[in-house]
C-alpha cells in the first residue's frame, strides 16, 4: 500500500524499537537521513514525547525517492488503543505531526509469578512477556526496593500490561503496564499503578494513595544486574591494596543498557583514567551521580545533553582498571561521594487533589480486572519454578 505524502508515492516498512534505541536512531536505521529525522521527530512536540517510544513498539516508515536517494516521506505509530499519531511531508519539505483516533482493540493481560535463579527481568520474560514489560517492571521498582537485599529467588511478583491489536488483530504496541506488584524476601508487599495525569505527556507509577513511585534518583541505575561490590574499603581487585570503594558495582553482561538514575545534565562523557569511559551527570546543584567502565556512550550522548531518568546514557563495558564487565555507580552530595544504598534523596510528589478522582477510577478499574483475573488463573511451569498465569 502505497503512503501519499507531498508529491510522490513512498515504499513503507514496519519496524520495531531495538533495546536501548531511541525513535532518532530507529527511523536512521531505517534508511532516513539525519537531518530529516531531526525535523520530523520535532514535529512530534505537541502530539507524543519522543522519550515515551520504547523497545518493541511498532514504527510504520515511509520512504520517498528523492534526487540524492531515498527520503523520508513521513512515519506512523500507535501511542495507545485510542490513537496513533502520523507523521507526514508536506510539498513544502515541512514535517507535520496529527493525532488520529482509531479503532484499535486494547486487552490487558496479566502474569504472576517467582523470581527465579536468572533474576526479575528474566524470570517476566520466561512468562512470554515482551521485552518492553520486562524493562519496566523492573524500573517501577528501582525507585524503592534494594534488589540486593530485598529480592531473592522465590520472591513473588506480579504484572498487568496493554496490548494493542489493530482490526485485522495485528499487534502494534505491546508491553504498556498498568500494573505491578512485588513482596520482597522480607514481606513487604509494593503495590504500583501505572498511571497518566491529566496534562502529562506521559505515564508514570504511583501507589494505591496516588503517591509518585518516582524518586529523585533510582536505587539501580540498571536492569537485570547483581551487585558484586559494595561502597567502602576494600582489597582492590587490580591494586591488591586496601582503597575507598566510592560507589557500588554492577555485574552484567557487555552491552547492557545503563540508565540516567535521574533528570540532568550530562558534565562529562570521555575517558577517565582507571575509570575507563565514564558518564557524569549533574542532577542540581547538590546532587550528581557517575557511570564508570562502560563499553560506549549512547548514540550522540555529549556533555551539554539534557537527560531524563530512565533515559539509556550509556552501555555496560570492561575499560579502565576493570576485572571483568560491569557497571560502577557513584552517588555524590556536594561532590563528595556517598553510599547509593544509604543515601536519602527527595521522594516523589503526591498527586493533587483535583486529579485524584480520576487516578482513583483509574485504580479501581484495575483491581476490578486483576480481581477477574485471578479467578481464572491457570497454573503453568517455567524453569524457574511453578508459576501462575493469566491473560
Amino acid at each position: 500500500m502505497a503512503f501519499a505524502a507531498g508529491t510522490g508515492q513512498s515504499d513503507r516498512q514496519t519496524i520495531s524499537i531495538r533495546a536501548g534505541e531511541t525513535l532518532e536512531q530507529a527511523l536512521i536505521r531505517a534508511g532516513a537521513m539525519r537531518d530529516d529525522v531531526a525535523s520530523a521527530v520535532r514535529s512530534l512536540a505537541r502530539s507524543l514525547d519522543p522519550r515515551d517510544v520504547r523497545r518493541d513498539d511498532k514504527v510504520t516508515v515511509f520512504m520517498q525517492p528523492g534526487a540524492n536517494g531515498n527520503r523520508l516521506a513521513g512515519f506512523n505509530l500507535a501511542s495507545g488503543a485510542e490513537r496513533s499519531v502520523t507523521v507526514t511531508r508536506g510539498i513544502d519539505n515541512v514535517f507535520r505531526a496529527r493525532e488520529m483516533t482509531t479503532n484499535m482493540q486494547r486487552k490487558t493481560l496479566r502474569i504472576a509469578g517467582v523470581i527465579g535463579q536468572n533474576g526479575l527481568v528474566n524470570a517476566v520474560r520466561e512468562l512470554g512477556a515482551p521485552d518492553r514489560a520486562a524493562d519496566s517492571i523492573a524500573q517501577a521498582f528501582a525507585y524503592d526496593v534494594d534488589f540486593e537485599r530485598e529480592v531473592a529467588p522465590g520472591t513473588e511478583f506480579e504484572l498487568m500490561y496493554d496490548r494493542v491489536s489493530d482490526l485485522r488483530g495485528q499487534v502494534v504496541r505491546e508491553g504498556e503496564p498498568v500494573f505491578a506488584r512485588m513482596t520482597t524476601a522480607g514481606g513487604r508487599t509494593i503495590q504500583l499503578y501505572r498511571f497518566q495525569a491529566p496534562g502529562s505527556a506521559s505515564s508514570d507509577w504511583f501507589d494505591a494513595a496516588g503517591r509518585s513511585a518516582r524518586k529523585f534518583l533510582m536505587r539501580t541505575p540498571i536492569n537485570g544486574a547483581r551487585l558484586t561490590s559494595g561502597y567502602g574499603s576494600r582489597v582492590h581487585p587490580v591494586l591488591g591494596y586496601t582503597k575507598m570503594h566510592e560507589g557500588i558495582d554492577f555485574g552484567a553482561p557487555i552491552g547492557t543498557p545503563i540508565l540516567a538514575a535521574g533528570d540532568g545534565v550530562v558534565t562529562r562523557a570521555s575517558v577517565m583514567g582507571g575509570y575507563g569511559n565514564v558518564v557524569d551527570i549533574a542532577h542540581d546543584s547538590t546532587w550528581s551521580t557517575r557511570y564508570g567502565h562502560i563499553s560506549r556512550f549512547a548514540p550522540g550522548l555529549r556533555p551539554g545533553d539534557r537527560v531524563k531518568q530512565g533515559d539509556v546514557i550509556a552501555f555496560v563495558g570492561n575499560t579502565g582498571r576493570s576485572t571483568g564487565p560491569h557497571l560502577h555507580y557513584e552517588v555524590r552530595r556536594n561532590g563528595q561521594a556517598i553510599n547509593p544504598l544509604g543515601v536519602g534523596v527527595p521522594t516523589g510528589q503526591a498527586l493533587p487533589a483535583d486529579q485524584m478522582a480520576r487516578f482513583n477510577a483509574f485504580r479501581a478499574r484495575i483491581d476490578s480486572m486483576r480481581r477477574d483475573a485471578i479467578g481464572s488463573t491457570s497454573i503453568a511451569q517455567t524453569g524457574s519454578g511453578t508459576t501462575r498465569i493469566t491473560n
